[in-house]
């Protein structure tokens, strides 16, 4: 037992260091300034995870409009098809309609006219 205690007032002793003044200043400088970091870090650690709430909502509202605009495309093809004119509402059959009405006014006023010279 006493060999322990020996040793154990040895081993304390002699580990034991001073610091000068100096190295205290030191010391406490490199303290202050690690304070500081783990302080700044903790604050843009803080901003960052807002960050992150901010962003993630944002990619809520983003699908939220993809899905609206995946709707929106269902209904604009759904009114392409209600809009989209049938086989009878061609423009060339309208000119068909319109060039042989023309051409069936004009052979009977030519008839009529002829018929009103014969008396």
């Amino acid at each position: 037992m006493r060999k322990l205690l020996i040793l154990l007032f040895t081993t304390i002793g002699v580990s034991q260091t001073t610091f000068t003044d100096e190295e205290i200043i030191n010391l406490e400088n490199d303290f202050i300034y690690l304070e500081n970091m783990v302080d700044s870090l903790s604050y843009q650690d803080s901003l960052k995870s807002v960050m992150i709430t901010i962003l993630e909502e944002e990619i809520k509202l983003t699908n939220e409009e993809l899905t609206w605009r995946g709707e929106q495309l269902k209904l604009t093809e759904e009114k392409v098809k209600l809009v989209k004119p049938s086989w009878f509402e061609n423009k060339w059959l309208y000119f068909g309609y319109g060039a042989g009405l023309g051409v069936t006014i004009t052979m009977l006023l030519n008839q009529l006219s002829d018929a009103i010279n014969l008396f």
